[in-house]
């Protein structure tokens, strides 16, 4: 009995073995690069290998560096027993910033081509761009401020916090030129081009979601606003200088 068990473990593992012998043969996962990014998405750092001759495997993370910008913005005030539109402005800043991981795969038409489709998907990072007044406590005897076609009521302190937040799970779709494994070369070059699919942006206000309203908006303010919320899509174009390991 125990002969007969063991010859069994015996031919499994035998099969195993042939197995991933031929899986390797067909240049699946028996390369390895890594490479630094730069593009729409951010900089940051990549991992790449193959999974045969027509496909490629690739991960990495990417970092949008944070940028701000100030602007004024016009404040309700209590005149005459009633809340008026203006009269108050705000001194308020603007940030940009986000980290995303990523999972993407690349499918090459032809044995030989640089040229391939990929899908795949963004993750992490939600919040797109926080907005807040820059002096704390600067509304407090102040009512709502109005941008775009939202309106923002600041919390007991005089404040606001806004935030832009898309879903943090974001699929990918797209093209592009190159390979990160490159088959005869140490360094390589790669360019991809597509959208991730972020769905319907969200504001937020103190950590309330907010609802498009009809607002008496008297300035510009809220256009670039209006245009980031009706955006479904992030166009993604990107750079990648990859080197073999092995």
């Amino acid at each position: 009995m125990k002969k007969t068990l063991l010859s069994i473990v015996v031919a499994i593992a035998s099969t195993l073995s042939a197995s991933a012998q031929n899986w390797f043969s067909y240049d699946v996962c028996n390369h390895l690069s890594v490479g630094v990014e730069a593009g729409s998405p951010g900089i940051g750092l990549s991992a790449a290998t193959t999974l045969g001759s027509h496909l490629q495997l690739r991960g990495g993370v990417t970092v949008m560096p944070s940028f701000k910008f100030s602007n004024e913005l016009m404040a309700d005030y209590y005149y005459d027993s009633s809340w008026t539109y203006g009269g108050y402005y705000v001194d308020a800043e603007a940030k940009t910033g986000f980290v995303n991981g990523n999972l993407l795969v690349d499918f090459f038409p032809a044995k030989n081509s640089s040229f391939h489709f990929t899908v795949g998907a963004y993750f992490g990072g939600s919040k797109i761009i926080e907005a807040y007044n820059k002096e704390d406590g600067d509304l407090l005897n102040y009512g709502n401020i109005h941008i775009g076609d939202y309106r923002l009521t600041p919390d007991e302190k005089g404040n606001i916090n806004a935030q832009i937040k898309t879903n943090s799970f974001k699929p990918y779709v797209g093209l592009g030129f190159g390979r990160s494994v490159s088959k005869k070369k140490t360094l390589s070059f790669q360019v991809d081009m597509g959208v991730q699919l972020w769905g319907k942006p969200k504001l937020f206000c103190n950590g309330e979601q907010l609802e498009v309203e009809d607002v008496d908006n008297m300035d510009d303010d809220g256009e670039f606003l209006d245009v980031i919320s009706d955006l479904r899509v992030y166009p993604v174009i990107s750079f990648c200088l990859s080197g073999k390991i092995f």
